[in-house]
């Protein structure tokens, strides 16, 4: 009886854990799927989450801090499903309207991601990888040590990324324009100097 009673039990955990993998998964799907309406990010997630988490590495992060980077990498930008493509793929600047829509979306990415508790490590970094070292950033203004370091990791990678990335609004930056660009915004305060600092040797190195 006993041994019947720790199968069953086994098999409700096996269950469980099979509808959460299924659930994450079914969520990075619907993140991918919003990747995918902008052609000029290709492949932007994947590159995101390996760039994330090489760099976690370099600062020395454990196994599960790792997985919340390569999730964040994939479903940080989830909440850009209820942005307008007009919004997402314009050539321009943004209207004071668009600009607010825009500034919504990590707020709606934390939110689709409430219901899976699996998710809760992540969901931090969903809402704050626009917060910014000095408080200029957003949803929420945060600064310094009150920026989840995962979601440090993941601005500063995504903001690379985007530097040297072709957009509707600009031509890509090459890597050496991108590294000098990101100097003066470290010399601004945007970002933590000992994490610029890592991620600098990684981006000159080519990683």
């Amino acid at each position: 009886m006993e041994l019947t009673t720790r199968i069953r039990s086994l098999l409700d955990l096996k269950r469980f854990t099979d509808e959460l993998e299924h659930a994450e998964a079914m969520i990075t799907s619907l993140a991918l799927a919003v990747e995918a309406r902008d052609s000029y990010t290709g492949n932007h997630c994947a590159r995101l989450a390996k760039a994330a988490v090489e760099l976690g590495r370099r600062l020395c992060l454990g196994d599960e801090e790792l997985r919340v980077l390569r999730l964040g990498g994939f479903l940080h930008d989830l909440g850009k499903i209820t942005v307008p493509d007009p919004i997402l793929l314009k050539p321009g600047p943004f209207t004071e309207e668009e600009r607010t829509v825009m500034k919504a979306h990590p707020v709606t990415g934390e939110q689709l991601c409430h219901p899976l508790h699996s998710l809760d490590a992540v969901r931090p970094v969903i809402r704050h990888h626009h917060e910014r070292w000095d408080g200029s950033g957003y949803p929420d203004g945060l600064s310094g040590d009150a920026i989840p370091q995962t979601a440090q990791i993941l601005g500063l990678v995504d903001v690379f990324a985007a530097l040297t990335t072709q957009r509707p609004y600009k031509p890509p930056f090459t890597r050496e324009e991108s590294v000098k660009i990101l100097e003066k915004e470290g010399a601004n305060a945007l970002w933590e100097p000992r994490l610029l600092a890592e991620f600098l040797r990684l981006a000159r190195e080519g990683r």
